[in-house]
């Protein structure tokens, strides 16, 4: 074989690898795009003025409450860790902050909920980073003591708060688009922002592809993983605030079952369950994706149970769709 049909042969698989990690990439970055035009034809197809009004100011809200919180899971992900508890930490957020409201106002009660979802990420943070205790199992138990606190301070009961503002802020609209929606975009850019293009970010990718090797190039995989877990319980309180000022009643089950929701919308949005990226812009359209299943099967009268069987398929296909990505990866790896 000449000199000439080896460089030759060498270029063709140079490009044949280019190729297959663009094929990757585009799959991670832009793969939700796929079920969600398909879903978005189907419910116009499905329910006549889909799009129309009130149902899509709807939409927009409660799409952009689960991609609040579908942020900061996603900075957890990236970490190469997993937070179950954020249904629980919404839930415990918005009761609080609703009981709070009548005795000591807005300020206070938003505060309160805040605070909810700083203090259960701390304690998540500080028993996955400095206990050691794997992610799965610590979030898990939290889940469980945070659904029982909020249990048992609103007594099984349905709490009724009464603030207009908190009322505005969830409901209403800013030139003519929903706040909270608003409010998430503001929240993607800001995230997206500090994921991609800061120190911070780069040590939360560092940390999720190898906590090894990102602790012997100096990163401190401990501080790393505990702000993590704030970043979550965070915007999981932030979650259970907007949910308070939309629903206005509000009881210690709210929020149950929300943890594989929001592991959908993240991973079904190009972040990989093996860490070491997040894939925020991607999460927000999962979040509009769920959404828009939800409202279409509530509009067609579908019991809830079926509800909660699409969003399994749709966990499974996620996690399918994920399995894809990282066999594609380990390929051009190994025959590179």
């Amino acid at each position: 074989m000449t000199t000439t049909e080896i460089t030759t042969r060498d270029e063709e698989a140079s490009r044949s690898r280019l190729r297959r990690q663009r094929l990757a990439t585009s799959l991670s970055r832009y793969g939700v795009l796929i079920p969600f035009v398909i879903v978005a034809v189907a419910c116009v197809v499905a329910v006549p003025n889909f799009f129309a009004g009130n149902n899509l100011s709807n939409l927009l809200v409660n799409a952009s409450i689960a991609a609040i919180v579908g942020f900061g899971m996603t900075i957890v992900i990236a970490s190469r860790g997993l937070d179950l508890s954020v249904g629980s930490i919404q839930g415990l957020s918005a009761c609080l902050l609703t009981m709070t409201l009548g005795s000591a106002g807005l300020a206070a009660g938003v505060g309160v909920g805040l605070a909810i979802g700083l203090a259960v990420g701390l304690v998540n943070g500080y028993l996955v980073a400095y206990l050691r205790v794997p992610s799965f199992v610590a979030t898990l138990g939290t889940l469980g003591v945070v659904r029982g606190i909020a249990l048992l301070v609103t007594d099984g009961q349905t709490v009724t708060g009464d603030s207009n503002v908190l009322s505005t802020l969830a409901n209403d609209k800013l030139i003519g688009i929903p706040i909270p929606f608003v409010l998430a975009l503001v929240l993607l850019a800001v995230l997206h922002i500090v994921l991609q293009y800061t120190p911070f970010g780069r040590h939360v990718c560092a940390v999720g592809g190898s906590p090894e090797a990102a602790a012997e190039s100096g990163i401190d995989v401990r501080r790393v993983t505990l702000a993590a877990f704030v970043i979550a319980g965070l915007t999981a309180g932030l979650g259970g605030v907007l949910l308070s000022g939309q629903l206005g009643n509000v009881t210690g089950n709210l929020g149950v079952g929300l943890e594989l929701q929001i592991i959908a919308i993240a991973v079904l949005g190009g972040t990989s369950l093996a860490g070491g990226s997040g894939n925020l812009p991607g999460t927000f359209i999962a979040g509009l994706l769920l959404a828009m299943i939800a409202s279409a099967l509530n509009q067609l009268n579908v019991p809830s149970y079926y509800q909660s069987l699409a969003i399994g398929v749709l966990l499974i296909f996620a996690l399918s769709l994920d399995s894809l990505r990282r066999q594609i990866y380990r390929r051009i790896l190994m025959e590179g």
